[in-house]
């Protein structure tokens, strides 16, 4: 299906280009999730007052990506529309048996944490997918741009539309929520089947085809691994992202509390924090491109990570709201900027038929340590103090500083720039249908 021909969407435009339905499918399919997530928990409570079943059926979501580095070897040996449309339609259907089950009152708690779970694997399939398509997508110095719109669809969807959404839907009936993102992940696949690449040049893996059991999943998972391992750059990107995720969650896992407890705002102050933070992001998004542009990367990355670093420590020091507000939307866009410098540079840095593996470990890294933050947040503010977790984000966010200065580039001149050459990737050949995966 060509990618100008006529759209099987009526909302999207005839000659739409492949990086805008994938930001469309992405900006849909992220409503749905917003809407899913503020609904999930709201039916958890109602089938089980046992905190502990509530917080496993979050916990099933975030188990997910334990396997990340697997799947990545399945997306690298899978046409990435493929990988896409098939992890909508994985998703679309976990929904509509969830929403069969809500309608009926059969509800068991180990219903909603295998919907959980299986939503994660395909969220992961879809996510790896997704980074990996986009270099085919867009020319080399537009990668920055092309990721700051995937983000900012993100951020629209699961941040604003996608809540309030999900509540007002929850209270005309239980239902919705997850009907609604049913369908939201059936018109992504629906946009998707009409995605159109560019097919990547050079050397794959050598008998990749030939190696489909589970030694040659295993083998080309430990080549993911290692290439990880070995990169300068990708091992020191990994190691200051695993920091961040302690970092964000120490902080998160406890703000509400901060709020309400030293702040001493009401309960709609959680919310207001939480807006402020969504706002940054989207402001983080739109500035991203033109930062990257103007600064390099390396430089981008050294701003990210002090803005960061400092907005933690300035919180942990003033507890005055429009302040700690304004921080949280500071933070947010950093993390941002972070996040389109980084997913950028891997994407000029690893091979094309190893990004997927790339791209999951990677996350691997970032959300695998997420519990040990929100951990050392509570027992942090519990023993310390409210402030203390937001000092030690920010004491261990400038600790990895140095990691960040003197990396080489991809081709070796001493700094990251935006326009440099895509590394191992090689060239792309002129777009054309993806019929089958690079070699």
């Amino acid at each position: 299906m060509n990618s100008g021909s006529r759209s099987a969407v009526p909302f999207l435009p005839r000659r739409a280009t492949p990086l805008g339905r994938l930001v469309a499918a992405n900006a849909l399919s992220s409503v749905g999730d917003g809407a899913r997530l503020a609904a999930l928990p709201l039916l958890a409570a109602t089938v089980t007052h046992d905190v502990l079943w509530v917080s496993a059926v979050a916990a099933a979501g975030r188990a997910a990506w334990l396997p990340a580095p697997l799947i990545g070897t399945l997306v690298d040996r899978m046409p990435a529309r493929r990988s896409l449309v098939g992890a909508d339609l994985a998703r679309c259907a976990v929904l509509t048996v969830l929403c069969a089950g809500v309608a009926t009152g059969r509800m068991p708690v180990a219903l909603l944490m295998s919907a959980a779970f299986l939503c994660g694997l395909a969220e992961v399939f879809f996510d790896s997918a997704a980074q990996a398509v986009v270099p085919r997508l867009a020319a080399d110095q537009e990668l920055e741009r092309a990721n700051a719109r995937v983000i900012a669809a993100q951020i629209t969807g699961t941040g604003f539309l996608g809540p309030p959404l999900g509540a007002a839907l929850w209270a005309v009936g239980r239902p919705w929520p997850f009907a609604v993102d049913a369908v939201t992940f059936l018109v992504s696949a629906l946009l998707l089947r009409g995605l159109t690449t560019r097919v990547p040049t050079g050397r794959g893996e050598r008998g990749a085809r030939a190696e489909r059991g589970l030694a040659g999943l295993l083998r080309g998972t430990w080549s993911g691994l290692r290439l990880l391992a070995q990169d300068r750059v990708l091992r020191r990107l990994m190691l200051v992202v695993a920091v961040l995720g302690v970092g964000q969650q120490a902080v998160f896992a406890v703000l509400v509390v901060y709020v309400e407890g030293r702040l001493g705002l009401p309960p709609w102050g959680y919310g207001l924090m939480l807006v402020a933070a969504a706002l940054g992001s989207l402001a983080g998004a739109r500035a991203a491109p033109g930062t990257a542009r103007r600064l390099g990367t390396a430089r981008s990355l050294v701003v990210s990570l002090t803005a960061s670093a400092l907005s933690y420590l300035v919180v942990a020091v003033v507890a005055w709201w429009p302040l700690v507000a304004v921080m949280l939307a500071v933070n947010s866009a950093a993390v941002v900027l972070w996040n389109v410098c980084t997913v950028s540079l891997r994407q000029r840095l690893a091979p094309p038929h190893m990004l997927g593996r790339v791209t999951s470990g990677y996350r691997l890294a970032a959300w695998g340590t997420m519990p040990v933050g929100a951990a050392l947040g509570g027992v942090l503010a519990g023993h310390v103090g409210p402030g203390a977790p937001w000092a030690a984000a920010g004491i261990l966010l400038l600790a990895c500083l140095p990691l960040l200065y003197r990396m080489p580039s991809p081709e070796g001149s001493g700094g990251f720039g935006t326009q440099g050459t895509r590394g191992a990737q090689g060239a792309a050949r002129p777009a054309e249908d993806e019929q089958a995966p690079p070699p």
